[in-house]
């Protein structure tokens, strides 16, 4: 068969793909299906050709997945949001812990590893302490749209948040929009409105709402304007913050913080540790299945009353707050001074007095420490894994016990293959903190050879 793009096709999809979409083969060519789910046969149009592989997106369902469910969020099918909602959440967990395993096998030569079971998420609505919004045109402000993501999607609620955001979120689209003022655009550099940021603490019931707006003139006057009316309408919003972002990458964080009304960051919990969690740090937007990940983390860590831990890519120091019992001391790295300094204050409210936190290069911290051998390095990097430098680092420091907290089982595939030098992989355990969506969390404990 002649297969071409805008081609349609009646497709049987066996597995779903790391990514999110649906397999299916068609004279052993394999076409990757957006929006197929396994044991469904759907008509699904072509809509890209590549060598050796193709992609379709799904038209209709002609034999539904027996792992189908039947999606809560009014908006599901066009909002970026969510892939998974019509999947059951046990089949959720299941092909995220195939999917790490294939990873680990194609990408790392890591077949022969033991993967646990995934760890559930307590909740898989209404879980997310943090959504990201984004402004476009005049005026939108809601999530991308899954099949077309230059365009923003109005939406009047998200499952995946308490209540509470979608009644801000659509005040602030109504006052945003009496203003006259655009969304910043970034093929251009005008306009004001960038993003919304919500953010609620389960510890304390606060609320942070962050605006982040382009330079343009009147973007601070037309901000605060909209701080005053968000708090005066919700007097539950325990804080607004106004952040300035010149750069024209599409990130929801802030450049330099302008004003904020309230109070300017939240106090949450995860599991042992209590964090400040300021208004553009990164924390964990899973609280419940957060602590559940600090735990499988610090049980990988062990414990050492004499020894020392090391907590590289720290963040606000939620793994290192969480590992300061078991150890003499804990030391944090992080490059970003602004989430050293809620660390530091975290380290406080947590009643931890054995953490010290420094503002420097993961792979500099790590070699400042030449004189106290480690003996447990805990790394939880950004989506594109850890940086030659750092690895280099961590081979030389050679700590016996490595626990890695990743984002992306790709990156950790390649980071776990370059570790092999000196350590072995003892067990992945997948972690679900993103339920409905095709993001995966794994914890790989490495011990020295």
């Amino acid at each position: 068969m002649d297969i071409r793009e805008d081609m349609e096709l009646t497709l049987a999809v066996d597995r779903l793909a790391f990514g999110g979409k649906g397999v299916a083969r068609v004279e052993g060519l394999v076409v990757f299906v957006d929006g197929g789910l396994p044991g469904a046969t759907v008509k699904a149009r072509v809509t890209r050709m590549k060598k050796g592989f193709a992609e379709a997106v799904v038209l209709e369902t002609l034999v539904p997945s027996p792992q189908a469910a039947t999606p809560e969020c009014p908006h599901f099918g066009v909002c970026g949001g969510c892939a998974w909602q019509d999947l059951h959440y046990e089949a959720q967990l299941f092909w995220k812990r195939e999917q790490v395993v294939e990873t680990l096998a194609r990408l790392g030569g890591l077949a022969d590893v033991a993967v646990a079971q995934t760890v559930a998420s307590p909740r898989v609505y209404a879980y997310r302490n943090k959504m990201e919004f984004a402004f476009a045109g005049r005026l939108h402000l809601g999530l991308h749209e899954r099949h077309r993501p230059g365009r923003v999607l109005d939406i009047g609620e998200c499952r995946l948040m308490d209540a509470w955001a979608g009644e801000v979120l659509g005040f602030v689209r109504d006052t945003c929009a009496q203003t006259g003022l655009a969304a910043y655009d970034t093929r251009t550099g005008k306009g004001v409105w960038r993003h919304l940021v919500l953010r609620h603490s389960e510890d304390t019931g606060g609320r942070l709402v962050h605006c982040i707006t382009g330079p343009a003139r009147g973007a601070g006057d037309a901000a605060h304007a909209l701080g005053e009316a968000i708090l005066a309408r919700f007097p539950e919003v325990t804080g607004f913050v106004h952040s300035v972002r010149r750069a024209p990458t599409a990130v929801a964080l802030g450049e330099r913080q302008v004003m904020a009304l309230g109070q300017d960051h939240l106090e949450e919990r995860f599991g042992t540790a209590r964090l400040s969690v300021s208004a553009d740090a990164f924390a964990q937007t899973n609280t419940q299945a957060a602590a559940l990940l600090y735990g499988v983390a610090a049980k990988a860590a062990g414990s050492d009353p004499v020894g020392a831990a090391v907590d590289l890519y720290c963040g606000c120091g939620g793994i290192a707050l969480s590992l300061a019992p078991q150890f003499e001391t804990v030391y944090g790295f992080e490059a970003d001074k602004r989430a050293v300094a809620d660390a530091a204050r975290s380290a406080e409210l947590s009643g931890v007095g054995n953490a010290v936190f420094k503002a420097v290069d993961a792979a500099m911290g790590l070699e400042e420490l030449s004189g106290i051998a480690p003996a447990v390095a805990v790394l939880d990097p950004p989506r594109n894994g850890v940086a030659p430098e750092m690895i280099a680092a961590l081979l030389s420091a050679a700590p016996r016990k490595v626990v890695y907290v990743s984002c992306n089982p790709a990156t950790l595939a390649r980071d776990l293959k370059a570790l092999g030098e000196l350590y072995v992989v003892t067990q992945v355990t997948p972690v679900d903190l993103f339920p409905h969506t095709a993001h995966i969390e794994a914890v790989a404990e490495l011990v020295l050879r």
